[in-house]
């Protein structure tokens, strides 16, 4: 490899990854972990969904999302990304919390969709107050808070419940959004909007939004090129080269958040074994499962 093609490489390496490039193993491996956002077209056009519900003036049919996609695959990362992108402010003496986000319940009912709110917001209230007193404190407190929108992550974890207690948490759910004046936004796995969909009042007013898992063609082979740029390794991988692309796709099966813990483990392995590349015999080497397997 000649002095061109690594120089090459490093000036293509984002700019905090260039910087720990003559670090210690440490140091590299610290970056090696840090989570990166990776912009890729399904993401952004999700984005873009979620920018413009985000964005509507408050009235009572506000626009409802459900983002479905397999373990892994993402979700989070852009929900995450975007709540970044609306952060908690100040102005004029008041907080402001334009987003509400939280975590699916095992035990799904309306006192507890109400509860997950207020304990989100670090709000306290009585466990003893009847679920209607506090439905209207979280109604009132959104509104205090000037919140637009209220996602809620995980959303499969509510079939731990019994079908009666999942849907009347989902009708809270629409209730709150059209009372509150609030865009909601829920994700999980397929099977969530499959069960959405069998609830016909609440299937109207969810929009589905798809994260699908990668096929093996060019875009794939171009994620791995972005990837390549977040890995402190100071030569070229060429992640994009043929053989590399499939046995990455084949170990990952096309889940990008296994794509990252491949790569981060193939660049931890690599810096602890004194190579500054990622090549097959690496990707053989390091200890992972793929998500198929764990499942048996």
């Amino acid at each position: 490899m000649s002095e061109k093609e690594i120089l090459d490489h490093q000036a293509s390496l984002l700019e905090g990854v260039r910087a720990v490039l003559l670090k210690t193993p440490i140091e590299r491996i610290q970056k090696a972990q840090e989570k990166v956002w990776i912009p890729y077209p399904q993401a952004l056009s999700i984005l873009n969904e979620l920018e413009i519900a985000f964005l509507e003036k408050a009235n009572n049919r506000m626009q409802h999302f459900t983002i479905v996609g397999d373990s892994n695959n993402g979700k989070t990362t852009i929900l995450n990304y975007f709540m970044e992108q609306h952060p908690s402010f100040l102005k004029g003496g008041q907080n402001h919390i334009p987003i509400v986000y939280f975590s699916a319940p095992i035990a799904p009912s309306s006192n507890i969709l109400y509860e997950k709110i207020l304990d989100a917001l670090n709000v306290p209230y009585l466990t003893t107050e009847s679920s209607s007193r506090k439905e209207k404190q979280v109604e009132n407190i959104l509104s205090a808070l000037g919140t637009k929108m209220i996602i809620i992550d995980e959303m499969q974890d509510i079939y731990h419940g019994g079908l009666r207690e999942q849907t009347k948490f989902l009708s809270a759910l629409k209730q709150l959004g059209t009372n509150a004046k609030v865009s909601v936004v829920v994700a999980g796995v397929p099977e969530v909007q499959r069960t959405l969909s069998s609830e016909t009042q609440i299937a109207r007013r969810f929009d589905t939004l798809r994260l699908d898992t990668w096929e093996l063609n060019e875009d794939f082979a171009r994620l791995l090129m972005s990837f390549e740029k977040t890995l402190p390794l100071r030569e070229p991988s060429r992640l994009h080269r043929k053989s590399l692309v499939q046995k990455i796709h084949w170990m990952s099966e096309g889940l990008i958040g296994e794509v990252a813990k491949i790569l981060t483990k193939s660049t931890i392995y690599a810096i602890q074994n004194n190579k500054e590349s990622i090549d097959l015999e690496i990707l053989e080497s390091i200890p992972y499962e793929r998500p198929s397997d764990r499942r048996k």
